[in-house]
């Protein structure tokens, strides 16, 4: 196990790191920059849960697109195909929590 308590604002500005792990979950920051996107679109074979701590996002599940803002919560289910894109104008920071882990 990694580190039982991370200060995750520290990391705000690291496009993809991921935080601490465990066997069965996983938890990563990312921050994505204005008009941009975190890559493909793309499946998990497990759940994946995403928190918006700043800026705002468009996330697509399954083809539905999703507007979430800070303190806004996404559970994507296992399998779902999804993108996040940051159509404002600040850096999108958000926690992910995969489970189980899935880098």
């Amino acid at each position: 196990m990694t580190t039982a308590v991370v200060d995750i604002p520290r990391h705000k500005g690291q496009f993809f790191e991921v935080l601490q792990e465990t066997e069965r979950t996983q938890t990563a920051v990312m921050t994505i920059g204005p008009g941009r996107d975190s890559g493909p679109e793309e499946t998990h074979p497990g759940d994946q849960v995403v928190y918006v701590i700043e800026g705002e996002a468009v996330l697509t599940i399954e083809g539905q697109a999703h507007h979430a803002r800070s303190g806004a919560c996404a559970v994507i289910p296992a399998g779902a195909r999804h993108h996040v894109k940051n159509p404002g104008m600040m850096p999108l920071f958000c926690l992910t929590i995969y489970a189980p882990p899935a880098y």
